[in-house]
């Protein structure tokens, strides 16, 4: 006869109150763990999807996603030149936030170097990559848009024409893509506002020269919404994408390095700094709180089954005089401990599985995290049967006797 399961059955409600009790409180660990996987495949999946050999940034950043980075857009051209490198494309990225019908879309805008990168590596779910250099865009599915739906950003309307999945910015936002010149033309945009005040400071600053004083004809067309400054540069550019020959790969970052405008870190590299630079804190942050309610359970556990013990004295007591070892009476805790951590794991794997997916956040469970936590709570409830293994040791049967 197992006294364990025999005193379970005869307290069963009182069981299956502390092991949903411990369930929920594990199921918040478990959740944590997920939401920290979450943040790190959310932080690097798009330095994969690029699938870049290195990555060249402004000297001395940590950039694009860790640090701003600004380059001129000649570089492209330069970085294709040396010898070995295969590819080289200009990238951009921004997070922008639009009210599309009431509804707040929020996103991370990649410029693609179009015509020799259109999203076709970015495994596109439904509809297909980008075809023409203007007014088109892939975006994430968890965006909320459909296939041909149009957006408007900036003075222009784009169509969505492939959604991809789970592609999301570290942050946790969608990622959407367009042409390099589509998404300098979308974060240059500015407000109706913002261009007439501009006007009006560049017709101060007109008046304030001599050609401005000399020429009051220039002061009609500086005010002329039709007209604009000839482009001086273009937009910069926040990295060069390069893809490497093999062979050739460290000739080609060393050659690079060697540059004095430029950074180069390879994939590798600008995964640990995304990491480093945007997960490290929210890292920190649920293990603080996963500890705390390891802790709480662990106290909780022990509390129950200490509790438990004390009310089986007189029954413990009895089973010491009919000669019953202790490894036995050890077993009659820990093994009412290892059951109420089985139920316990089972209530929080269920209620993981059906409220994980509403998460605002992703919850990504890995193997190694749900058996992570199934050992936790084991060692945990092992651990808070402790207190009470010891008090049934030291129990006197003597008094059993007296009565």
């Amino acid at each position: 006869m197992n006294l364990a399961f025999q005193d379970i059955r005869h307290h069963l409600g009182r069981f299956v109150a502390t092991s949903v009790v411990v369930g929920l409180l594990f199921a918040v660990v478990l959740a944590m763990s997920g939401i920290y996987q979450g943040l790190v495949d959310d932080a690097t999946v798009l330095v994969h999807r690029v699938n870049a050999d290195l990555w060249v940034v402004q000297q001395g950043t940590r950039g694009p996603f860790a640090d701003p980075s600004r380059l001129d857009p000649s570089l492209e051209l330069r970085v294709a030149a040396v010898p070995g490198v295969q590819s080289a494309r200009a990238f951009t990225t921004q997070v922008l936030q639009r009210d599309r019908g009431g509804r707040q879309l929020r996103f991370a805008l990649v410029g693609l170097s179009f015509p020799e990168d259109r999203g076709e590596e970015l495994d596109v779910v439904q509809g297909h990559a980008i075809r023409q250099a203007h007014g088109e865009l892939l975006a994430d599915a968890s965006l909320g848009v459909a296939i041909g739906e149009r957006l408007r950003l900036g003075r222009d309307e784009y169509s969505v024409v492939g959604l991809t999945r789970q592609l999301l910015a570290s942050g946790g936002d969608a990622v959407v893509f367009a042409t390099g010149a589509d998404a300098q033309a979308i974060l240059a945009d500015d407000s109706s506002d913002a261009l007439i005040a501009e006007r009006e400071r560049r017709l101060a600053r007109l008046r304030d020269t001599d050609l401005g004083r000399s020429q009051p004809a220039l002061e009609g067309l500086v005010v002329d919404p039709r007209w604009t400054f000839p482009a001086v540069a273009a937009p910069p550019i926040h990295a060069v994408l390069v893809n490497a020959a093999p062979a050739r790969l460290d000739e080609v970052r060393d050659t690079l390095a060697r540059w004095s405008d430029v950074t180069v870190w390879t994939r590798a590299e600008e995964e640990r700094l995304v990491l480093q630079g945007m997960v490290e804190k929210a890292r920190m942050q649920l293990g603080v709180f996963a500890a705390i309610l390891v802790i709480t359970s662990s106290l909780l556990l022990a509390a129950v089954l200490y509790n438990l013990t004390l009310e089986k004295t007189h029954d413990v007591a009895v089973l010491k005089l009919l000669g019953a070892r202790a490894t036995r009476i050890m077993a009659l805790v820990v093994e009412q401990a290892w059951a109420t951590a089985i139920l316990g794991y089972a209530v929080a794997l269920a209620l993981g599985s059906q409220a994980f997916p509403y998460f605002p956040r992703r919850v990504v469970l890995t193997e190694t995290s749900v058996v992570g936590v199934g050992v936790l709570l084991l060692v945990v409830s092992t651990l808070a049967s402790v207190a009470g293994v010891a008090y049934a040791i030291r129990v006197d049967p003597g008094p059993v006797l007296e009565s």
